[in-house]
């Protein structure tokens, strides 16, 4: 058993560390250098995704070959409970890649783009963060109004939610959860060098960064007024 709780561990921090290399600036730097910035911004984003879907497919399965053991399993009433939160997490999740655009997550305006023969091929957007609105501010709309990294943080308690929690199971919840936390770390200086001020802005209106607060889970509507307004484009002082 030790030695598939190794495999496990090994397996999940190999495709965490390609999973965040790949998503990291210098990377994306290094393919513009070797393609051109078209070919980059075309390419780039949709053979990401393919790579993380196939590589998220094939630890799947390796998981499913390692000897392992039922810790837990949740039966009758709570069962449902839990899957239904599951589902509604999951809804909410879908609320926050709509507010991304799930085109622009794929990369499909810049692959159009370049396919048509157009003079400027667009990059897809930073990370899976908040786009940036035509008024100069982020567009923080939908979860990304109570949270700044809504799809990270809404992973994590859908992976433990579930009804039935193994050995190997309960070692990948646990680096996937650190993963989680510690990527949207990594995702917030990427942001904070792709949009500067705007999205310092963001950052200070309050909108939590990873757990909710009672505060911002009871917002409605659009974005509160930033401490920082007076530096947003048209504002007075």
């Amino acid at each position: 058993m030790r030695h598939s709780i190794a495999q496990a561990a090994g397996t999940t921090l190999a495709f965490c560390l390609v999973h965040s290399l790949l998503a990291s600036r210098p990377a994306k730097e290094a393919a513009g250098r070797l393609l051109g910035e078209q070919r980059r911004n075309a390419w780039y984003r949709p053979l990401y995704v393919a790579v993380s879907v196939a590589s998220a497919g094939w630890l799947f399965r390796h998981f499913k070959r390692l000897p392992d053991r039922t810790l837990y399993l949740v039966k009758g009433p709570p069962r449902a409970l839990m899957q239904a939160l599951q589902l509604g997490l999951v809804a909410y999740g879908a609320l926050g890649v709509r507010e991304i655009e799930p085109a622009k997550m794929l990369g499909l305006p810049g692959l159009k783009a370049w396919w048509t023969g157009a003079d400027q091929v667009p990059s897809a957007p930073e990370a899976q963060g908040p786009i940036l609105g035509a008024d100069g501010r982020m567009k923080a709309t939908g979860p990304f109004r109570r949270l700044r990294h809504p799809l990270n943080a809404l992973a994590v308690p859908v992976l433990w939610l579930m009804p039935r929690v193994t050995v190997n199971g309960l070692v990948f919840n646990l680096i996937a959860t650190a993963y989680l936390y510690l990527g949207s770390w990594h995702e917030e200086v990427r942001l904070r060098e792709a949009y500067g001020q705007a999205y310092d802005d963001y950052r200070s209106s309050g909108t939590a960064f990873f757990f909710p607060s009672p505060r911002t889970l009871r917002r409605r509507g659009g974005l509160p007024k930033e401490r920082s307004l007076a530096n947003l484009p048209g504002a007075s002082s």
